[in-house]
């Protein structure tokens, strides 16, 4: 068993809690609590003998890519949420779209042969997480989807729960480190202030728990309309925005601005080399003259503002994942960051990216923006970060001339 599957059930099947992985390649009986049983691949006549033995609760997962390297796991349950589970996983790359097509026909058809990596977890007692929906939502049979982030200092678990027919009562977050445990508390605390604003709550998520969990942090959150968002900025992105924008308006210098951005690129250059150092060194320099003067509007601001954090509904555009939220940015940061993102991993071209007023500070903004979100990705070592750098990359050399 591979350390990140291990530690997948023990955050799935305990309260949080990451005990060390046995050591050696043999993993049994004894390596779990009495109460806990793992099978891999099993038959339907092993899930009845555990049954047999006192067993009860069970959750049997289709687990993708492989056992060996997990990212989901699919509910193999019968009835709706079998197709449900899948609203886990939304891709909008053309590649991963056709594959998530293709996995919908397989569960729809009910094909799990031999070699389809499967897991069982099989526990005497109701678990953890369980004893948590059926507080907080009255389900006493919940099914479960869950996911994995990449494995990073920010890794986490997300868990997206369900009723046997298939009804998505929410979504928990279960951090693996502890730094996205900081993260995970951070993004409850903003859903909470943002919820107490009526104009937002029919566009975010709501927070169902929150707390201590197993040592480390939860967050149980609503779900969202089912529709993905829109890959375009348009009247629902404007109209969500506005609102946003709306909830604690404020300015601040564009000195003040420069000089923050310029503090955390200086932390960053070392990772750079020479022809990035150059590109910052020219950005900083032109948007500390651009900027003299000029007063920021800030705000609220998402910070991973993106399509594939976004759903469409009936009250417009559902919005989630605040991690990244801060409480007094630049408010065009979301913006930039949408119309980025979607070039750099949708391979779709910028509609204003070569027209930003220089005279309003929009531009220098914009400047900053990509050195700041270049900082970040240094920091965050995602597997879309060469990606990200090499588009923003690319964005700075048109924005100064090619240089």
């Amino acid at each position: 068993m591979s350390n990140l599957l291990w530690k997948t059930i023990h955050h799935f099947a305990g309260s949080g809690n990451s005990s060390p992985m046995p050591s050696g390649n043999d993993f049994g009986a004894n390596d779990l609590p009495p109460s806990l049983r793992i099978s891999f691949n099993p038959s339907r006549r092993a899930r009845k003998d555990l049954a047999r033995q006192g067993y009860a609760t069970a959750h049997c997962f289709l687990t993708l890519p492989s056992l060996t390297s997990p990212r989901w796991f699919f509910p193999l349950e019968d009835g709706r949420s079998r197709q449900a589970g899948l609203e886990i996983y939304k891709p909008y790359a053309r590649g991963a779209r056709i594959l998530k097509g293709l996995l919908t026909a397989m569960l729809g058809a009910r094909l799990q042969g031999p070699g389809m990596p499967r897991l069982l977890v099989a526990s005497r007692s109701v678990l953890p997480l369980e004893d948590l929906v059926r507080e907080v939502t009255g389900e006493c049979r919940p099914v479960f989807a869950l996911s994995l982030s990449n494995e990073t200092r920010f890794q986490k678990l997300t868990v997206q729960v369900m009723r046997g027919r298939g009804e998505i009562l929410g979504y928990i977050k279960l951090p693996l480190t502890e730094a996205a445990g900081e993260r995970v508390r951070g993004e409850a605390e903003i859903l909470n202030r943002l919820g107490a604003f009526p104009a937002l709550r029919p566009h975010i998520p709501r927070v169902l728990y929150s707390g201590d969990w197993g040592g480390g942090a939860i967050l149980f959150q609503t779900g969202g309309p089912s529709r993905p968002g829109p890959v375009q900025l348009d009247r629902r992105c404007a109209e969500f925005l506005q609102i946003l924008w709306g909830v604690q308006p404020t300015t601040q210098t564009g000195r003040a601005l420069w000089e923050k951005v310029a503090t955390r690129w200086r932390k960053a250059e070392p990772e750079l080399d020479s022809r990035w150092r150059s590109l910052g060194g020219a950005a900083l320099a032109t948007a500390r003259w651009e900027l003299d003067g000029a007063m920021i509007p800030c705000g609220v601001v998402h910070g991973d503002f993106a399509p594939w954090n976004t759903r469409a509904g009936k009250h417009g555009l559902y919005v989630f994942d605040w991690e990244y939220a801060s409480w007094e940015a630049p408010i065009l940061w979301d913006i930039f960051h949408f119309r980025t993102q979607v070039a750099a991993l949708l391979s779709k071209k910028n509609d204003r990216c070569d027209s930003y007023d220089l005279f309003s500070g929009e531009r220098s903004s914009y400047l900053l923006y990509l050195l700041s979100s270049t900082c970040q990705l240094l920091d965050e070592e995602s597997s879309t970060r060469n990606a990200g750098l090499e588009c923003r990359r690319q964005l700075l050399e048109e924005q100064l001339g090619g240089r």
